[in-house]
């Protein structure tokens, strides 16, 4: 016969990482508040960030323009671009998205390139709430060719049916869709942006985290799939505040059909809203991103494994709740 303990040793509690609209606003809450806080260290890295993109934009047309000129002469080149001008301003449906995409693409990847290492400032901002602007050239320094495959995961993932759907048009005797049917066809395509994107929205905080970008990009649809509101409801948010004025600040006939908001609203405010995106939106972003991979990924690895019943104080600000089964 046992006799019953008097002092029974404590269960642990696992963590159980909170979800629902309540943590969503946390952590929208948390990215908006330390953004502004550190509202100096981040601009002065989004304007790093951005001479680096100019840099990198610079050197991939070098890499593209010099060769092509040595080869066809320059007086052709002058005739090429000065063709290309004329002819884009014509352009409609398929065709003018197929030629935004050839334009936007250089220009993007390597800013989401050098964006990705404004998560390193984002991870030390919430685990120690400080930081400075050089910290976002160390992380660029220390993950730069895994930030490289991330921007490239994220470009070959959300664009590969666009790229395969242009490619088929050129290629094959297919007559492109009108722009009826490219009213239909697109918001799919803004789906898929959408979804896939969210998907791989925590590449860079894995990343930073010391993963290569396969492995944070697996690592990003792992913790997506488990916690699919709270990272899509937080990239759907994102989203919507840098595209949807983006869209509607485009003085184009299509465009306009699919903006949400008239151009006329928006367009005198075009400078305040740039300057809103890139210095407030998108270091609130990397934090947010940055909170919610650290909480998720803290249930993954037991991080959060404390035995006191009484103890509300955690490593990292985060406010994970714990489950009492």
């Amino acid at each position: 016969m046992s006799w019953p303990k008097n002092n029974p040793e404590p269960v642990k509690r696992k963590p159980m990482t909170p979800q629902g609209i309540s943590a969503l606003s946390k952590d929208l809450y948390f990215g908006f508040k330390f953004a502004l806080q550190h509202f100096l260290s981040y601009f002065l890295a989004m304007l790093g960030i951005i001479l680096l993109t100019v840099i990198m934009v610079v050197v991939i047309l070098l890499i593209v323009v010099v060769p092509l000129i040595l080869f066809v002469g320059l007086p052709t080149f002058i005739v090429w671009i000065t063709t290309f001008t004329v002819e884009v301003g014509t352009l409609e449906g398929t065709m003018f998205i197929a030629i935004i995409l050839m334009i936007v693409l250089p220009i993007l990847g390597p800013f989401f390139v050098a964006y990705g290492s404004l998560y390193g400032m984002s991870r030390e901002i919430i685990e120690s709430e400080a930081t400075s602007a050089e910290s976002a050239f160390s992380w660029y320094k220390k993950r730069a060719l895994s930030l490289v495959g991330g921007g490239m995961v994220h470009f070959l993932m959300s664009l590969a049916p666009f790229l395969i759907a242009i490619y088929v048009i050129f290629a094959t005797s297919i007559t492109g869709p009108t722009n009826e049917q490219l009213r239909l066809i697109l918001p799919v395509g803004f789906v898929w942006i959408i979804l896939s994107n969210g998907m791989l929205s925590l590449t860079f905080p894995g990343i930073i985290d010391g993963l290569s970008a396969v492995s944070a990009a697996k690592r990003s649809v792992r913790l997506c799939c488990r916690s699919p509101g709270r990272v899509l409801g937080a990239w759907t948010v994102y989203f919507t505040m840098i595209v949807v004025p983006i869209i509607s600040l485009i003085d184009d006939q299509f465009l306009n059909a699919v903006s949400v908001i008239p151009n006329e609203i928006l367009a005198p405010y075009g400078a305040a809203i740039t300057l809103l995106i890139l210095f407030v939106i998108l270091p609130a972003m990397s934090i947010t991103f940055s909170r919610i991979y650290l909480i998720l990924t803290a249930q993954d690895e037991s991080v959060y494994d404390n035995d006191d019943d009484d103890s509300e104080e955690y490593t990292i600000k985060l406010e994970v709740d714990y489950d009492e089964s």
